[in-house]
């Protein structure tokens, strides 16, 4: 894509720094820093020589992403404006014209994706660009089949009537109409059909579909009839994500949680979509109605304005385009490595550490495969794990559930607030329950993030205990669109640090203060001993001694971690940070960060994987697992990571660290806050290499 800057409307403005400066004055953003994560997977969606289909996966995923920017920070922004003016307005502002540009742009690679798929066949179409026979045979699918279905809720002031209540993430359209004419305009909402595509197949004209809003649009006469039909306009409706904890009739974690999901359905509205033709007057009438919604529910509605939108809303639904089965449109097959086959698990493992990079490692032939083989063994006793995001369906569960089933001790510690994902987590909780599961629902004010889990098994006199430490989740799907790392071992002292966590964790309900043998537990001893390990590699610096750090993570966003990377870049510690999405620490500027070089790699895969690498005068030393560097991973959850032992292990990690590093396709971040991609490809991606 050649040189290039896309963030630059979500950056920081541009400074001259002295050697004396405070860090402070030069973190970026981070809400800033997030937006410009967007921006770079915005990039692809725009690249064309991506193909089609995954462009349109990008494009998706961009609005899956700013609507969960809206759910959980825009409305913290917003009382932060209100309550202290100021900066925090300011802060407010810039955010929004980055989101306004963000949107702009996708709004744009849209139109261009759309132009792209007439070239192979698919024409997205107006009701206008349809033939009148053609329009004729979706008004009676319309009647047949859309219809029935739909119930106009008035939107009004006046008394008697009730509040509709507009579903989180649903469509619905507005229609104004008269009772006669001359007569003032009424306003009826309807829901667009949740069970009938977006995109609906134009009748005899192969490859063309419209919008179902515009099919609704074109015939809201046939639902209001003895009416004046004036105009119709589609708007979409995001509420908050907060998921606020009372304790339910029983006093259960389980209960409180479950019944706190469903309410969450009627938070405030954070975000009111609507398109770019909507009147203000029909826009504020929709307001106005959930504001009077909240304050009925006690709740405080921060949406002051809609959000005007060109084209279509919701562009998750492009990737339904009818496209042909071509194998150019999407990204070629990424056959999988099959580490185990038909072998043991615990043969493998016994014979010394087993280091497995996702998805190139085939994740069902490994984690999925080492808990049904446990589940399956007349030796195994015990099986314990934490489970954070596993998916619907989960063959994880299912062979934890026959694990239990068949006698075996089984213990599983459930993060039910996994953001989200709560709903499922209280099912798969209740299942694993009723299987006899001595399950833990999390640990009060702090969130169980490890991925880990221990087998024990008893081999003639001997009790061995087999530990499965990842840097993802226990997810079928993750596992093949993830990048994430797989450690198993059956060395003693990971497994006695293993037994410290889950003792901690299942019978104490809380993480324990430390872990033993190198490896690092949140909240109370990772921060810390990921700082001892920064000033360990500060003072090889001032003495003359080797000295780097290098690091690939999600997220860098927690201030006491940036100011340790410039204190050793100030002493001559070359840093290198491999950093996905939110990065605040601002590379390259003179006398505070100029040592330190961030770069962060968007590709076809989704980066997860976090490794930990301290050079320790060339003795280095290795660790992976479950945490960024995120105030929230270091300080609000029990995290994990453990060092990696073994020269084999090792090595794989140096070079899996040097693909990322020398990276053709990375985006870097420069000392003005922006990123930037070199358009140097003489090294492939690393994502290629690594395949």
């Amino acid at each position: 894509m050649g040189a290039q800057t896309v963030a630059s409307l979500v950056s920081l403005p541009r400074t001259t720094r002295t050697p004396t400066i405070s860090s402070d004055d030069v973190l970026i953003d981070l809400e800033l820093s997030l937006l410009a994560f967007q921006s770079r997977v915005l990039a692809l969606a725009e690249d064309h020589a991506v193909p089609l289909l995954e462009r349109l996966r990008f494009l998706g995923i961009v609005t899956s992403n700013i609507d969960e920017l809206y759910m959980v920070r825009m409305a913290e922004l917003r009382r932060a404006a209100i309550d202290e003016a100021g900066q925090a307005t300011d802060r407010l502002q810039v955010v929004e014209r980055g989101i306004e540009a963000l949107l702009a742009r996708q709004s744009r690679c849209a139109i261009d994706c759309v132009r792209q798929a007439e070239q192979v066949g698919v024409r997205l179409l107006s009701w206008s660009e349809l033939t009148v026979n053609e329009q004729h045979l979706l008004r009676v699918q319309y009647l047949e089949d859309i219809q029935p279905d739909l119930r106009p809720l008035a939107i009004t002031l006046s008394p008697g009537h009730p509040l509709p209540h507009l579903p989180h993430l649903g469509l619905f359209l507005a229609v104004l109409f008269r009772r006669e004419a001359g007569e003032r305009l009424h306003l009826a909402e309807h829901d667009l059909p949740v069970d009938m595509p977006r995109l609906l197949a134009v009748p005899d004209r192969g490859g063309a579909v419209i919008a179902i809003e515009e099919v609704l649009r074109a015939n809201a006469h046939l639902l209001h009839p003895g009416t004046i039909v004036d105009s119709a306009y589609l708007f979409r409706v995001t509420r908050g994500g907060d998921l606020p904890l009372m304790d339910d009739e029983t006093g259960s974690v389980l209960g409180a949680v479950a019944l706190a999901t469903e309410r969450r359905m009627h938070n405030p509205a954070v975000r009111v979509e609507v398109e770019r033709s909507m009147p203000d007057a029909v826009g504020a009438l929709i307001l106005d109605t959930l504001r009077r919604e909240a304050i009925g529910r006690d709740m405080e509605l921060t949406v002051e304005s809609v959000q005007h939108v060109d084209g279509l809303l919701d562009l998750r639904c492009l990737q339904s385009l009818p496209l042909p089965d071509d194998p150019v449109l999407e990204y070629p097959p990424m056959p999988a490595r099959m580490p185990v086959g038909e072998r043991s698990m615990f043969t493998l493992v016994r014979n010394g550490d087993l280091l497995l990079h996702h998805p190139f490692d085939s994740f069902d032939d490994s984690v999925v495969r080492f808990f049904q083989q446990a589940a399956a063994d007349p030796d195994v006793t015990s099986i314990k794990a934490t489970l954070y995001r596993v998916g619907n369906p989960s063959p994880i569960v299912d062979a934890l559930v026959r694990a239990a089933n068949s006698g075996k001790q089984v213990a599983v510690v459930v993060e039910l607030k996994a953001r989200f994902d709560e709903e499922h987590n209280v099912q798969w909780s209740r299942t694993l329950e009723a299987a006899g599961v001595d399950v833990t629902h999390g640990i009060a004010g702090l969130k169980v993030h490890a991925k880990v889990a221990m087998v024990t098994r008893i081999e003639g006199d001997t009790r061995m205990r087999y530990v499965h430490v990842g840097t993802g989740n226990y997810n079928t799907r993750s596992g093949r669109q993830y990048t994430d790392l797989s450690l198993f071992s059956a060395r003693t002292d990971l497994a006695d640090a293993m037994d410290v966590l889950f003792a901690g964790l299942t019978e104490r309900h809380a993480p324990p203060p430390a872990l033993p043998h190198g490896a690092l537990v949140a909240p109370h001893q990772l921060l810390t001993g990921l700082l001892q390990r920064i000033e360990r590699e500060i003072e090889h610096a001032k003495a003359g001694r080797s000295a780097r750090i290098t690091i690939k993570i999600n997220g860098l966003g927690d201030r006491e971690m940036v100011h340790a990377f410039e204190r050793a870049s100030q002493a001559g510690v070359q840093v290198e940070l491999v950093v996905r999405g939110i990065c605040i620490l601002r590379p390259g500027v003179a006398g505070v960060s100029d040592r330190i070089r961030v770069t962060s790699v968007v590709g076809r895969l989704l980066e997860h994987s976090r490794i930990y690498r301290f050079e320790n005068d060339g003795n280095p030393e290795y660790l992976i697992g479950s945490s960024d560097l995120r105030s929230r991973n270091l300080r609000r959850r029990v995290e994990v990571l453990v060092p990696v032992l073994g020269a084999g292990c090792q090595a794989r990690l140096d070079m899996i660290l040097e693909a990322y590093r020398r990276d053709g396709s990375a985006w870097e971040l420069h000392a003005d806050g922006e990123y930037r991609q070199s358009g140097d490809h003489h090294d492939p991606p690393a994502q290629v290499a690594l395949a």
